[in-house]
């Protein structure tokens, strides 16, 4: 492993406002299983065709001995300025968007995984009905390893994102793509490296957030008068004005 130290900085969640207040009350940001197990509404950001590819997508868990739902996962990203948030930007909503900052340290726990890339990106065919079952990569075994059911894959992208479930991985990822200093083509590769995520199981507890962000101050203003009437005053960060983490 390099002399990087990749556990020091942050990984990101991107939550619609109106979606602020269930976060809030529930004290945790939610998978989207966990969601809709409680009955919770939420303002999805996703692609619903990228939604139903991870409908397809399970984790071999071996603490669990089982498949877990890739939306049984909390997603967080590495980058900022992703694509995601790029298309909230050219919907004309990326004022709505609130950041949650949260330390790398976090990759440390147990069962929480990173990708190389975005978890979607299993080689699945767009209208299928192939699923897969991701090994992933660890210390024992390191390659991740993956079954197609019934068969398959039968998708025609050419990359897959690999899981990784041990922090010594870390420089397996493409960090100058992550971070944006290198040019990656083609596009789709681009779009994939720059959405490697880190996914926590079911839920993260508000006390682990140590940054609430928005790009323009009225919005601030009303994430910090949620925290207020949510008795969270001095329990969270207040949410702070950041543009640089916004186009």
């Amino acid at each position: 492993m390099s002399d990087i130290n990749y556990l020091d900085g942050y990984i990101y969640h991107m939550v619609h406002f109106g979606n602020l207040r269930n976060i809030f009350h529930r004290r945790a940001i939610l998978s989207k299983d966990k969601m809709l197990q409680e009955k919770i509404p939420y303002h999805s950001l996703a692609y619903e065709e990228v939604q139903t590819l991870r409908d397809r997508i399970f984790v071999r868990v071996s603490l669990e001995s089982r498949y877990r739902p890739l939306h049984s996962y909390v997603p967080f990203y590495f980058a900022t300025h992703t694509p995601m948030l790029h298309v909230q930007y050219r919907k004309g909503v990326q004022n709505e968007i609130i950041v949650l900052e949260v330390s790398r340290s976090l990759l440390k726990e147990r069962g929480v995984l990173f990708t190389d890339g975005n978890a979607s990106n299993q080689q699945l065919a767009k209208h299928g009905r192939e699923q897969v079952i991701i090994t992933p990569a660890t210390v024992l075994d390191n390659a991740c390893r993956r079954r197609y059911l019934p068969g398959g894959p039968y998708g025609t992208n050419q990359s897959c994102s690999d899981f990784y479930s041990d922090v010594s991985f870390l420089d397996h990822l493409d960090w100058d793509g992550i971070n944006h200093i290198r040019r990656i083509d083609p596009l789709e590769e681009y779009l994939r490296v720059r959405h490697a995520e880190v996914l926590v199981p079911d839920l993260l507890p508000l006390g682990r957030v140590e940054g609430i962000y928005a790009r323009m101050r009225d919005m601030v203003q009303a994430v910090n008068t949620l925290i207020e009437e949510s008795g969270l005053s001095g329990r969270i960060p207040s949410a702070v004005s950041k543009p640089g983490l916004y186009f």
